[in-house]
């Protein structure tokens, strides 16, 4: 009940500013969820290309002592 007296108590106008600020509260937080995804894709490659730059660097060190370990034997 007190919900429809406080309903009827706005003006036209104050609810459709209401109106034009929820959707741009919407607006406003669907950019910034898709700015967070691109964020997150961007560092997701970058350490993906760390991970892989440390993973070949050691695979090359890894197979050179293994190399030198069996021309040693």
């Amino acid at each position: 009940m007190a919900l429809n007296a406080n309903a009827a108590a706005f003006s036209a106008s104050e609810r459709e500013d209401a109106m034009a600020e929820v959707r741009q509260l919407i607006t406003d937080l669907r950019d910034a969820a898709q700015d967070g995804r691109q964020l997150a894709r961007r560092y997701a490659d970058v350490l993906q290309n760390v991970v892989d730059e440390y993973c070949n660097e050691f695979e090359k060190r890894a197979e050179a002592a293994l190399a030198r370990l069996e021309a040693a034997a």
